[in-house]
């Protein structure tokens, strides 16, 4: 596809792209080669190598915001576009999307061949997997005193890397961390969730995805409620894929200072959910997205603003309102130019 050697300006968030094992490899743009840096021995597809000097045209912004979508979701659901690929993924487009995050029970219910083609068809990336109902469904979650209820937790997830694997998408563990009442003591609960991390980090490795540990608050979980609690316990472990997912209904309620508690966790940081304080679209409420744009912005984040948000009075003018207040404050932090790059 490209002759030759090509240049890239390399940012901390190039190394997702190039891996562990590296040799020193001259890349240019032009035909004189400015420096070398770093490139991995993997031969990269096609895809991989056109998203890298895509991004490089761009100037090298990563971060987008994509939308949710589920084939299932309840009514109640934080959850804009419900039906099928065929018809739900035309409407993200028009809407002025180019990124989706997607609600998946298991992914075995799904043509992964058929997805890929509604996603290229439609311009679309898959940037994450939502994967909660398969705990409110069947009770499926990594921390459960039952072996077996684990093993099919942890086969759910794979499931669900193998679909987000051609896209280097994030799998969140959220509802299925599960609860201190699915063990047996709070310390079986947190063997279990280190036990079953170690065993899903490794996948991801393999499967070249990434893992977005969920810190939900002190209501809706038993573990891990603020960003310097997870920032903790990464700290505690060796993994190689798996990063904190934060989401600002949750920071709302258990940080005092969320730019502050952001700042902190810098690039720990892989996924964000992003709602008003009343899970409606974001500037329904009294958030201060702002202040978290520009913390982002500050620690150089380059993943994706994921809305899960309620899709109320309608979805998509929840998903159009979303998308003019996002791109209003993204303009002021980055600029108008880099601001309507990202939204």
């Amino acid at each position: 596809m490209f002759s030759g050697t090509f240049f890239c300006v390399i940012l901390e968030t190039m190394q997702r792209e190039l891996g562990s094992e590296r040799r020193e490899t001259v890349w240019s743009l032009s035909s004189a080669p400015i420096f070398s840096v770093n490139c991995t021995k993997e031969i990269f597809d096609n895809r991989k190598i056109e998203r890298i000097y895509d991004n490089i045209k761009r100037g090298i912004i990563h971060m987008k915001v994509a939308v949710t979508g589920s084939l299932k979701a309840g009514e109640n659901a934080p959850i804009i576009y419900r039906g099928d690929f065929k018809s739900i993924f035309p409407m993200m487009r028009e809407d002025g999307f180019g990124a989706v995050e997607l609600h998946l029970r298991d992914s075995r219910e799904i043509d992964r061949k058929k997805l890929d083609n509604e996603l290229k068809k439609n311009s679309l990336t898959l940037t994450s997997i939502g994967t909660g109902g398969a705990y409110g469904t069947w009770h499926l979650n990594i921390a459960d005193h039952d072996k077996d209820i684990r093993k099919k937790a942890i086969e759910c997830l794979k499931e669900h890397m193998i679909t987000a694997s051609p896209y280097e998408g994030v799998i969140i563990i959220g509802s299925m961390q599960g609860r201190f009442k699915d063990a047996g003591s709070p310390e079986e609960f947190v063997n279990n969730v280190e036990e079953s991390l170690d065993i899903l980090d490794r996948m991801a490795q393999e499967y070249g995805v990434y893992i977005g540990y969920e810190l939900m608050n002190h209501y809706e979980s038993d573990f891990l409620f603020r960003i310097e609690d997870g920032i903790r316990f990464l700290n505690e472990h060796s993994y190689k894929r798996t990063g904190i997912h934060i989401d600002t209904v949750h920071m709302n309620v258990d940080e005092s200072d969320m730019g502050a508690a952001i700042r902190k966790a810098g690039k720990l940081i892989n996924h964000i959910h992003i709602a008003d304080n009343d899970r409606y679209y974001p500037g329904h409420g009294h958030i201060n997205f702002r202040e978290i744009i520009q913390a982002l912005k500050d620690i150089e984040y380059d993943g994706t603003l994921a809305l899960e948000i309620f899709s109320k009075p309608e979805a998509r003018l929840c998903a159009r309102k979303s998308r003019e207040y996002l791109r209003f404050i993204l303009e002021e932090v980055y600029g108008r130019e880099k601001g309507q790059k990202i939204c």
